[in-house]
């Protein structure tokens, strides 16, 4: 049987016994920063806590300025002040079919049902325009 060299365990020397207290514990509290030519799969590189810890409380204890809104109107409420109220005539020729001469009322696209607005009644024989499902009030739509 042919024997096997292995590497040396330089990985494991950073897991050694601290020789004032005998205890890992201390290694542990004690910030270290890993060596370069220790891997990232090792311990101490995963435990490493050369960064210093915060308290939670301590972002809670320096105030931190906080931006005040000035009350200048946002452009949403100037389009909504600026909109104005139509008055019966606006509102009647907003709703009147766009074909010159026509007064019946808007359907569908501007149009009226005479011009193309909307849908007749799916039944035969009915001319009502369809209301819901294909069908006039008539028909149950």
């Amino acid at each position: 049987m042919a024997s096997l060299a292995l590497p040396p365990l330089t990985v494991f020397t950073n897991f050694a016994l601290s020789p004032r207290s005998g205890s890992l514990r201390d290694l542990a509290a004690t910030p270290t920063t890993p060596a370069a030519s220790t891997p990232k799969f090792s311990l101490s590189f995963i435990l490493d806590d050369s960064k210093a810890l915060l308290s939670p409380v301590s972002s809670c204890i320096s105030p931190q300025p906080v931006q005040v809104q000035t009350q200048s109107s946002s452009p949403k409420q100037q389009r909504k002040n600026s909109k104005r109220k139509l008055t019966a005539k606006e509102k009647r020729a907003a709703r009147q079919c766009c074909i010159e001469g026509c007064t019946n009322y808007t359907i569908d696209r501007g149009l009226c049902f005479r011009h193309g607005g909307g849908k007749p009644c799916s039944k035969p024989g009915c001319t009502a325009s369809a209301k819901h499902r294909g069908l006039c009030w008539k028909h149950g739509g």
